[in-house]
């Protein structure tokens, strides 16, 4: 099959050398511009704390247009952030004390109600974090190979290749996650099936390799860092179609 790529990448709102939540602001202007421009608004998003921004691209054919739709995304954010005068930071983790008040994004009811339940410790942990996250399309079939494929020894090697805080970003989201991090092996669709609705939906699976066949349809590698480096970006795809492609081998 013909696949195509795409990322999700966080960026902290900076205002006066801390971290804001400030997506309130931020968003709905973003999404205004993106209209004018024809872009849809889900290019632009919230996470879980306030003071974050999720960007995302278009599924991409080749490497070469998702950084293009990257490059697009940055310039829209730095116009946008800086007319409201805000900065963004694109960096894996962010030290406690640089954080401002700690508030959940208003646009989501389910952030709401994790942000509700879970303790001041994880609440500090999800807001200290951003990431990458690359999406590879794939089917059903291949979903439960590439997921059963991706023990423990695949999974640290592409944490180390995403890792630019010495493994204290992969620790907070750990803490924040409750999970280990490593998909279970799976021998059939339904057992994918099944284990989603476990945990109530494809969004509140939390492993560091997820499938998403109800909104996406792709592969999900979460372990990375958020960085602004396109080659760190371009090895970091190359490695997860890697993965991908020896999985379907096996």
């Amino acid at each position: 099959m013909e696949r195509t790529i795409g990322i999700e990448r966080g960026w902290f709102i900076i205002c006066n050398g801390s971290v804001v939540p400030a997506i309130d602001e931020l968003l709905p202007v973003l999404w205004r511009e993106a209209k004018k421009k024809r872009w849809r608004k889900e290019r632009f998003g919230w996470e879980l704390f306030a003071g974050q921004l999720e960007e995302r691209t278009p599924p991409a054919s080749s490497i070469e247009e998702l950084v293009g739709y990257l490059k697009e995304n940055f310039e829209l954010m730095e116009t946008v952030c800086g007319s409201l005068g805000f900065q963004l930071i694109c960096k894996d983790f962010v030290e406690e004390k640089d954080l401002g008040e700690l508030l959940v994004n208003p646009f989501d009811k389910r952030h709401e109600k994790i942000w509700s339940r879970i303790s001041e410790k994880r609440r500090v942990a999800a807001s200290q974090v951003a990431a990458i996250h690359v999406h590879v399309s794939t089917n059903s079939e291949e979903a439960v190979k590439i997921l059963s494929y991706c023990r423990r020894e695949i999974v640290d090697r592409l944490c180390a290749l995403g890792d630019f805080s010495c493994g204290r970003r992969l620790r907070s989201y750990k803490e924040m996650a409750q999970v280990s991090g490593e998909p279970p092996v799976f021998t059939s669709f339904e057992e994918i099936l099944n284990y989603i609705d476990e945990h109530g939906g494809e969004r509140n699976v939390w492993d560091l390799v997820r499938y998403k066949p109800f909104s996406t349809e792709t592969i999900e590698f979460r372990m990375f860092g958020a960085t602004t480096d396109i080659k760190i970006i371009e090895k970091i795809i190359q490695a997860c179609m890697k993965v991908v492609e020896d999985a379907l081998a096996v």
